[in-house]
């Protein structure tokens, strides 16, 4: 008997190693920010992949300064972030063919490239989406994968959120 979860969230690669953060930006340690994710994915048995990141595999680098999504909106970087976006969503589409649920994908809010749903731009909080996350959404919105939002700021409306969906 296979007793393997089928269950699987995709998570922006900071959510677990925030080494991947642009420098300077890391303001909450990781037993208060990252382990309470990390703690009730693990609770209910689901299987993480974490998603490339697409500043840092621009850069080829872990050394680089913050820059709001004006700065990266160039053809470069969105044709870097459609590249990635491919890949996750024929890894996606990989495993619900195989018989496996997808529960969530997980994004990072205020993230030039992760944010589902705002970022801070000099105009101020901008409702968007950041440009991988676009991508991946644009890829993904046939399938109904919903798509979480996390805010570290406020990390008990972000679990209670997530609690939620993988309660439910």
């Amino acid at each position: 008997m296979d007793n393997r979860s089928k269950k699987f969230i995709f998570i922006p690669f900071c959510l677990m190693a925030q080494a991947y953060q642009a420098q300077g930006i890391v303001k909450y340690e990781w037993k208060s920010s990252i382990r309470p994710f990390m703690d009730l994915i693990l609770d209910h048995d689901i299987n993480i992949i974490q998603m490339p990141c697409a500043e840092t595999e621009f850069k080829n680098s872990l050394i680089r300064e913050p820059k709001g999504i004006t700065k990266y909106n160039t053809k470069e970087f969105n044709e870097h972030c459609k590249t990635l976006a491919n890949k996750v969503t024929n890894q996606i589409k990989n495993l619900i063919e195989s018989n496996y649920e997808i529960v969530a994908i997980l994004g990072i809010e205020q993230s030039p490239s992760c944010c589902v749903n705002y970022i801070y731009t000099n105009k101020g909080m901008e409702k968007r989406m950041g440009l991988f996350m676009q991508e991946l959404y644009e890829n993904t919105k046939e399938l109904n994968i919903p798509i979480i939002g996390i805010n570290r700021k406020y990390i008990n409306k972000s679990l209670t959120e997530l609690e939620k969906l993988l309660d439910s």
